[in-house]
């Protein structure tokens, strides 16, 4: 219903309203008459200073959100708390986190309107049967805590603790997730794929490294020769 369709329907109700008040004064005798006029008259006022204005006032709220542009949250990657397997890749030396690293996402909105992200998903690209020697490096603390167990089928993404999906992050307000990666099976290639809604739309952001795919090897000491 438009606004203007809104306001002759107030409008209608308020001539009711007045009429109902007509009616009364021809037929209640005495006070009667007075009081039933007075009743009426200020039933149709307060519909008409409360109600219409209101109205109006939701209509126009639900034009603007639906007119406002539906922007996908903002998502940038590090990894943190890593040790590292030095592998022989081809004909290259390098060094690859270790099972247990910790990846972590900062999720920032940057609409108009609150994006709620609906869930967090881990695809393996690929997986190769490699072991080389661990090299340690120090760990930091986490923030929020997440696992990513890539050997399962598919790969999954749990919480680690008592908070979960999904979560809202309105413009400039920042998500801060830490995922902890693991893997016993080889080197494996992988990416993480947020889904998100927002105002009826939604969709899903490929988290990679600039277009390249994260990378974990199992922790799998090389066999002595």
């Amino acid at each position: 219903m438009t606004d203007s369709r809104v306001g002759a329907r107030a409008w209608l109700i308020g001539g009711a309203a007045a009429a109902a008040a007509g009616a009364a004064l021809v037929w209640a005798p005495g006070g009667a008459l007075s009081w039933s006029g007075g009743v009426a008259a200020a039933a149709a006022a307060a519909y008409l200073s409360q109600d219409l204005p209101r109205r109006v006032s939701d209509r126009l709220a639900r034009r603007r959100g639906a007119s406002a542009a539906v922007t996908p949250p903002l998502v940038s990657l590090r990894i943190r708390n890593q040790d590292y397997v030095v592998l022989a890749d081809g004909d290259r030396v390098v060094e690859v986190p270790a099972s247990g690293h910790t990846v972590r996402l900062v999720v920032t909105g940057t609409g108009e309107l609150p994006v709620v992200l609906t869930d967090l998903r881990a695809e393996v690209i690929s997986r190769a049967d490699r072991s080389g020697d661990l090299s340690r490096h120090a760990a930091e603390v986490p923030v929020r805590r997440f696992e990513v167990l890539l050997d399962t089928d598919p790969p999954r993404v749990r919480a680690l603790g008592s908070s979960d999906f999904p979560y809202q992050v309105a413009r400039d307000e920042v998500e801060v997730l830490d995922l902890e990666v693991t893997t016993d099976s080889g080197d494996v290639r992988w990416v993480l794929w947020l889904d998100w809604s927002c105002a009826g739309r939604g969709g899903s952001l490929r988290v990679d490294l600039g277009g390249r795919p994260l990378r974990t090897a199992a922790r799998h000491a090389r066999p002595a020769l």
